[in-house]
């Protein structure tokens, strides 16, 4: 007995009907859907490291201003703009602990700076460059930030919560406001940072970062390599 062709089965997609969930294939040639991970959120504990010239710490040629090390968190976001430029909005914290600092003065042994902790807390904005060579990233960063250095309570004048110096100044972070007392303010910045990731899954991606950030007020300084500088592990979620 003849039998319809019409009768038999449709055969599975996609050779004879529309397929209802994204094809397995990359890429994706339909119109209207893109499997590209646009968006990137990236957590990164940091060790950071301060040289600048702060009032009272100085190595021992009396000049060269210390460097202080610290520890934070840099925390990220990415959106994508073009195939390889993508456009970054970050927030960074770190911790400095110091130590009392004394001086000889006048056959006179005096503190020069109080022990605490220098608190530094910032965020910029900018444009990340990517090159994409399959499961490896690297990105270069630029862009401009705001910064706000924390330093302890002052002990001599130019420090935290102390009279102005004789000129008006304060120490690094600070600004003489009008009853001439010394109070902290935000710094501009520029940096530049680069750094490579690994793509473990298809979100997920470890990586590791070097960025170098330099106050404004500090580029005459470059002699003396003042900034900012931080080291960090990035764990990176693209979607």
């Amino acid at each position: 007995m003849p039998i319809d062709p019409n009768d038999a089965p449709f055969m599975r997609p996609p050779n004879n009907q529309i397929a209802t969930t994204p094809p397995r294939t990359r890429p994706d040639i339909r119109q209207g859907w893109s499997a590209r991970r646009r968006f990137a959120f990236t957590v990164a504990p940091a060790f950071a490291s301060l040289r600048l010239p702060f009032l009272g710490r100085v190595q021992a040629d009396g000049r060269t201003p210390q460097r202080i090390h610290g520890a934070g968190v840099n925390l990220e976001f990415d959106v994508q703009v073009w195939r390889w430029i993508w456009v970054r909005a970050l927030g960074v914290y770190s911790g400095h602990p110091v130590a009392e600092e004394r001086a000889e003065v006048d056959m006179e042994v005096v503190r020069t700076a109080p022990p605490g902790t220098i608190h530094v807390a910032g965020a910029g904005f900018g444009p990340v460059f990517a090159l994409d060579l399959g499961r490896f990233l690297p990105l270069i960063e630029l862009g401009v930030a705001g910064l706000r250095v924390v330093t302890p309570q002052g002990g001599v004048k130019g420090q935290r919560g102390e009279a102005c110096l004789d000129n008006g100044a304060c120490d690094v972070g600070l600004k003489c406001n009008g009853a001439r007392i010394c109070e902290v303010t935000t710094l501009g910045e520029g940096y530049l940072g680069l750094a490579v990731d690994l793509l473990v899954r298809r979100h997920l991606s470890f990586g590791a970062q070097f960025r170098y950030n330099i106050p404004f007020s500090q580029l005459r300084n470059l002699n003396i390599a003042p900034g900012y500088l931080l080291g960090t592990v990035r764990l990176t979620v693209r979607f």
